[in-house]
């Protein structure tokens, strides 16, 4: 059930330091139908086209996995033999990094999009007001939403705040507190124009204005120019407000949220926003800055331009298992994504109560069957039989020699005889789509930005941090009451959900609540710079960076992209410290 249409504006605009495209001028395009701003945008249907033109903006920043994951405690790089800079923090983490230079650009983009809405609203004409207002909203979340990734990713940044229409290379970075004032403030205004509901899923409502503040409030309480126990309150009480004002729920079972044999799965009460995509694949194209296809990125082997239709999500996450006979190019587990090297490290897998959280099994496979008939490990397998197994409880040397079958023990991880300097480990099925053939993208499934499940966890840090444990103990509980597998434990006589609740609580518990709960789904990179908690949990858990130990704390900004400093020609624009 998909309702929000994909059209690109009829005319492209011009996104902040128009340099971003070098001199090729891609803004001067041929205009056969005679159509311009001036005449087409004034009208409802020209204005509703360039508000939803908005939205296919948001596939490229969610797709984004390596910059978000990579140098964290629980993902990693798929290699073992690690050079990839986003991980080692080594110098090939610089101004010239892709990442980096891609990220800034589709933001920046996105915001030029929204902050184009924002002047033609004031100009359309025949608007009903609740139509209107409600596109108004929408503009500033995400606009606000494009900002608080700019602000936590390179700290002060230019504030643009209307609408561009001339080329401008002389911007100056605003202070990252005051950056934060315009996100609350874009937040606060669209809260009072935002519906509770739409009809046309896949919008933004009320709800997502409302959970991004609370994380924004969380986020700023940290920070020095924070508000310290001020801003956790506000958080709290944001998040609080809207778990229980009734318009979400969540789901019965974590699984069915993920679950592509469940009818209609990902419309449910839970989600707050998706990212969408749809079953009809030609509407699924993936846009950089306007246009359809990839950027370049450094040492790709794929051309900028290169078209992309669909999402990629069920892609991440794996190892290729397509070299073993058996399983060989299996739809059902799918073709990892060689350009997303951010893999669950050890340290991952290790967080989960395989006995009593039910997320585990929802999560990864721990068995991999057999798709035809082949041989493996010197063993002859016929479909259905079990070819790779990752047993909860380590198997003994000769409980392994007894099976026919690949046995990788929870310490085992890190190497595999399938194919070279690679990790196996469980592979992730919770974004598993039955509807991607073996190929790059071509995916179907939306992508989660937010959902009630977060919402709680936010409620919990904010509670806890500013002093209410009895609270924060509430909503932390709460989602892991359903996180517990059915049932009663035979040994304890007591139910798993009464054995998963916890009367303690510490930053680090919500962060490994949210690394179950939230895998591959939060930016987790950002979780832990706004906890403080990126440096120590890192070099702790994350075996590369650890041994690399080039880890600082200039680290917890990323650099400004030298092609922004280089076209940045009219004023001082200097570069992050220790870049």
């Amino acid at each position: 059930m998909k309702y929000l249409k994909n059209k690109l504006l009829p005319i492209l605009f011009l996104a902040l330091v128009a340099g971003s495209t070098g001199c090729k001028k891609y803004i001067e395009e041929t205009n056969l139908g005679a159509a311009t701003d001036q005449l087409y945008y004034v009208t409802k249907q020209g204005f509703e086209d360039l508000s939803r033109s908005n939205y296919p903006n948001l596939r490229y920043i969610a797709s984004m996995s390596n910059l978000y994951n990579l140098g964290t405690d629980t993902y990693s790089s798929l290699q073992t033999t690690d050079v990839n800079a986003l991980n080692m923090y080594n110098v090939s983490l610089n101004s010239s990094l892709a990442d980096v230079d891609n990220l800034w650009k589709q933001l920046y983009y996105t915001i030029g999009g929204n902050n184009t809405t924002l002047y033609w609203a004031t100009q359309v004409q025949n608007m009903d007001a609740a139509t209107l207002n409600a596109r108004i909203g929408e503009a500033k979340a995400m606009r606000a939403y494009c900002y608080y990734l700019l602000a936590e990713t390179f700290g002060d940044v230019p504030l643009v705040l209307t609408r561009t229409v001339d080329v401008n290379t002389s911007f100056s970075r605003t202070p990252e507190s005051e950056v934060y004032t315009q996100i609350i403030k874009d937040l606060n205004e669209a809260i009072a124009t935002l519906p509770v509901v739409t009809t046309d899923f896949g919008r933004i409502t009320r709800g997502f204005a409302q959970h991004l503040l609370a994380k924004v409030y969380l986020t700023r309480g940290y920070k020095t120019y924070g508000q310290g126990v001020a801003d956790f309150n506000q958080a709290a009480s944001i998040a609080d407000a809207l778990i229980n004002s009734g318009t979400y729920s969540l789901r019965p079972t974590f699984a069915s949220m993920f679950d592509p044999s469940v009818s209609n799965f990902q419309v449910n009460s839970e989600v707050i926003f998706s990212v969408q995509y749809s079953t009809n694949v030609a509407s699924n194209q993936v846009y950089f800055l306007g246009k359809a296809g990839l950027p370049s990125v450094a040492g790709g082997t794929i051309a900028a331009g290169t078209a992309a239709v669909g999402n990629a999500l069920q892609q991440y996450f794996l190892w290729d298992t397509s070299v073993i006979q058996p399983i060989g190019r299996s739809v059902l587990y799918n073709r990892p994504a060689t350009a997303h090297a951010s893999v669950p490290d050890p340290y991952f897998f290790s967080l989960f109560d395989k006995a009593r959280d039910s997320r585990y099994q929802a999560t990864v496979w721990t068995a991999l069957i057999a798709q035809t008939a082949g041989s493996a490990n010197g063993k002859n397998f016929v479909a259905g039989d079990t070819v790779v197994y990752y047993p909860d409880v380590a198997f003994t040397t000769a409980q392994k020699a007894a099976r026919k079958y690949y046995v990788f023990n929870p310490g085992e991880y890190r190497t595999t005889p399938f194919s070279g300097n690679t990790r196996t480990f469980p592979l992730f099925k919770k974004f598993r789509d039955p509807n991607a053939a073996f190929a790059d993208n071509g995916g179907t499934r939306d992508t989660y930005i937010f959902r009630l499940g977060e919402t709680y966890l936010l409620a919990a840090e904010a509670y806890l941090q500013a002093g209410n444990l009895p609270k924060a103990l509430q909503f932390f509980n709460a989602i892991r009451t359903r996180a517990a597998k059915t049932g009663t434990n035979p040994a304890s006589g007591l139910s798993y959900a009464a054995e998963m609740q916890v009367i303690g609580l510490s930053l680090d518990d919500i962060l490994d609540e949210r690394a179950r709960e939230l895998s591959g789904e939060e930016f987790r990179w950002y979780e832990l710079k706004r906890t403080g908690k990126l440096i120590s949990r890192v070099l702790t858990y994350n075996d590369e960076a650890k041994a690399s130990n080039t880890l600082k704390s200039f680290h917890l900004l990323r650099p400004i992209p030298q092609s922004q400093i280089d076209l940045n020609s009219g004023a001082a624009f200097p570069q992050n410290p220790g870049y």
